[in-house]
């Protein structure tokens, strides 16, 4: 047998061998999260949205060897947006058939028809049977890093349901979105805010609103939207590979560029186990960090989040970079950048982008504008550049005017975002925190641009330009309430995507010299990575442990919601109208349990403090409204707020009952004005009744009036 049939053999087998072990822990992970049966029928859903985008990219890149590959990588990104697009048109005109919603990834494949044209106007590195191996190790990074916290999300533990406080943030959140989603409103309404629409991008969160709403609770908004991370952070995945394969033509280097992104990307949890031991101090510390954020906590600069919490916490963020990202390549791939239909093209994937998240679709878009400006302007092609702008420019503000049509941006509060003056935060402690944050990374990209430089691969100033345009929105971009940190953590995921393909042009370039550069790249890589594998380490584990109640400053790291609690929520979700207004007060709750109504009781609130919203103002005025009345000490005045406010039931459950020990004998001793339709040892549900239900003596208000 030749070198080469044994090579291929070998690649063979273990290819074989990672795929299953690959297979096995994805279905361990389906499994964690739902009933098998379940958790397949989420899976057979979300492969039928992304089958459109494989087709499309097959099209897309014509019969050019190696596009089979390419396809089904960048492919079921692709295919989840245009899907969702498709979703979105038929949502808005009314159509709620289940049977109609699942012929949407058809409508999708029409585009590839268009596509089809511009088959030979692009050239892809080749992908093949090289790359098999690479890949699937690659993918596997999916289960070693979400298996366990998604596991363990919601877990039932003896004293109630526990939610580690990472995933209040974004999981929460993507709950009360589904929820309020699937009640089919569009606009959908803000369950934050009384006579308001959910100023939010919620296009990511559609078809899991779709799926929960035809489930008729079959399936619970936790497994749905947990299967479908699971499913879209493979696909990110899987593009994040093709991305950086193409500046790297060794497979090899480029998968351990994408691992060590996702699994070697920081320094911060080295740097505090190293100062918990000059301290004397016990190392299990660190399980009370929120460790990726160390350059925040301790030193007081912009916290960056590493692309283990892309997969964690933000599936629809990653999504969106990988369409948005593909919009560059799409361009860099084509034998003439400024042609009108090429550019079109990109338009079109940029614009999808900004739909499904608008803040890094905007960053991308100047990435792009920069790279056609260094790519056009040499040659003085001034018309075509402005064809090429033209035509690009055409889908994004069809997105941007579809995105007003969804009121996406609340503009009740002038200027969300401040551009042009230094970020305070982000020029705090700067190269203490970019080592930290970025370090692992950093060095292995410094030698990767001074090996392409050397080498004249001009395909890396792409890189360059993400770095810059990176750059810039760090240090000059902010947005207002989020405690100038938003950005950072945006403009982090950007950076780290671009330092990846330098880390893979390093590694083939010194693997290439030899074997002493081979044994000396292999020894520094694996002391770097042992250096920053701590960060990860600490991180998944503190994710998962929905043991620790202990408090971080101003929450507890893991949330429960007692049995008490989750008789109550059930309780509203089946008994209380769909638009009913229930009422708990804000104010004691914010920043745990902001969301305890809309995401776990599905229903709608006067008031809330919702912490992904912006601007923050008229939430903080309609809640201390909401404050007076849990306050006073009148009942007739509390009938008489809540009344003029519209709230259908008042919530007094463990948080309002610590602070306000006397209000629920003050309702109790109303019955003309409140009357109780659940109470159990903890939790009290008060209706809030009409003047004449209360002469009349009737039952707790249930109309079905428009909030």
């Amino acid at each position: 047998m030749s070198r080469v049939s044994l090579r291929r053999s070998f690649v063979t087998r273990y290819a074989t061998i990672v795929s299953l072990t690959l297979g096995g822990s994805i279905a361990i992970c389906l499994v964690a999260i739902a009933p098998l049966k379940v958790g397949l029928a989420l899976v057979a859903v979300m492969a039928w949205a992304m089958l459109p985008g494989v087709i499309i990219a097959r099209r897309l890149y014509g019969a050019q060897r190696g596009t089979s590959g390419a396809s089904l990588l960048v492919g079921p990104v692709w295919g989840f947006a245009t899907t969702s697009l498709v979703l979105l048109a038929l949502w808005t005109i009314g159509v709620r058939s289940a049977a109609v919603l699942a012929l949407a990834p058809l409508g999708a494949v029409l585009l590839a028809i268009p596509a089809s044209r511009l088959a030979g106007a692009l050239d892809l590195p080749s992908f093949d049977r090289r790359d098999l191996l690479p890949v699937l190790l690659v993918l596997a990074v999916v289960p070693l890093v979400v298996g366990r916290p998604y596991a363990r999300v919601g877990e039932m533990r003896p004293e109630g349901k526990a939610y580690r406080a990472y995933f209040t943030a974004d999981f929460v959140w993507a709950m009360a979105v589904v929820a309020e989603v699937s009640k089919g409103d569009v606009p959908p309404r803000n369950p934050f805010m009384r006579r308001d629409r959910l100023h939010y991008y919620w296009l990511p969160d559609l078809l899991s609103a779709i799926e929960y709403r035809q489930a008729q609770h079959r399936a619970s908004t936790e497994q749905i939207l947990l299967t479908n991370a699971l499913m879209l952070d493979l696909a990110f995945m899987a593009f994040f590979y093709f991305f950086v394969r193409h500046f790297v033509e060794k497979p090899a280097a480029a998968a351990i560029a994408c691992t060590s992104a996702v699994l070697f990307s920081s320094f911060e949890g080295l740097q505090q186990l190293v100062a918990l031991w000059w301290l004397n101090a016990p190392l299990h510390l660190v399980t009370n960090l929120n460790i990726d954020a160390v350059s925040r906590w301790i030193f007081g600069g912009m916290p960056i989040d590493g692309l283990q919490r892309l997969l964690l916490y933000q599936p629809h963020h990653a999504t969106a970079w990988g369409l948005s990202l593909s919009a560059l390549l799409v361009l860099l791939d084509a034998r003439d950048p400024a042609r009108p239909s090429v550019n079109l093209v990109a338009g079109g994937l940029l614009a999808i982008g900004l739909l499904l998240s608008s803040f890094l679709a905007v960053m991308i878009a100047a990435v792009i504008a920069l790279c056609q400006l260094v790519s056009l302007l040499p040659g003085r092609r001034w018309n075509r550049l402005a064809v090429a702008g033209l035509m690009g420019a055409i889908p994004i503000a069809i997105a941007v005017w579809v995105s007003n049509a969804l009121h996406y941006v609340d503009r009740s509060g002038g200027s969300l975002v401040a551009v042009g003056r230094l970020n305070p935060t982000a020029a705090h402690a700067v190269p203490t925190v970019i080592f930290l944050s970025f370090g692992p990374m950093l060095l292995g990209a410094a030698a990767g641009a001074y090996l392409a430089a050397r080498r004249r691969a001009g395909s890396l100033a792409v890189a360059g330009a993400m770095m810059l345009v990176s750059a810039i929105f760090y240090f000059f971009v902010d947005v207002r309430d989020h405690q100038h940190v938003y950005v950072g953590w945006r403009a982090g995921h950007l950076l780290f995507m671009a330092l990846a393909p330098l880390v893979g042009f390093a590694l083939q370039d010194l693997w290439a010299k030899g074997p002493r550069a081979r044994l000396l790249t292999t020894c520094i890589g694996a002391l770097v990575a042992l250096a920053a594998l701590p960060t990860t380490a600490i991180d998944l584990y503190n994710t998962q442990d929905t043991s620790n109640r202990r408090m971080a400053p101003g929450f507890h790291w893991t949330v429960i919601l007692t049995p008490d609690e989750l008789e109550a929520l059930k309780w509203i979700r089946q008994t209380t109208p769909t638009n009913a207004l229930v009422q708990i007060e804000p104010s004691v709750r914010d920043p745990e349990t902001w969301a305890y109504i809309p995401a776990f009781a599905e229903r709608r609130m006067v008031a809330g403090l919702p912490i992904s919203m912006i601007p923050l103002r008229k939430y903080q005025d309609a809640s201390s409204e909401i404050r007076d009345i849990y306050r006073d000490d009148d009942s007739r005045t509390i009938w008489m707020e809540a009344r003029a406010l519209a709230i259908d039931y008042l919530v007094v459950a463990p948080a309002e009952r610590d602070t306000y020990p006397r209000l629920e004998s003050l309702l109790d001793a109303a019955p003309q004005w409140f009357r109780p339709v659940f109470r159990n040892r903890s939790v009290t549900i008060y209706s809030v009744l009409f003047p004449r239900a209360a002469s009349r003596g009737h039952s707790l208000y249930s109309s079905a009036k428009s909030s």
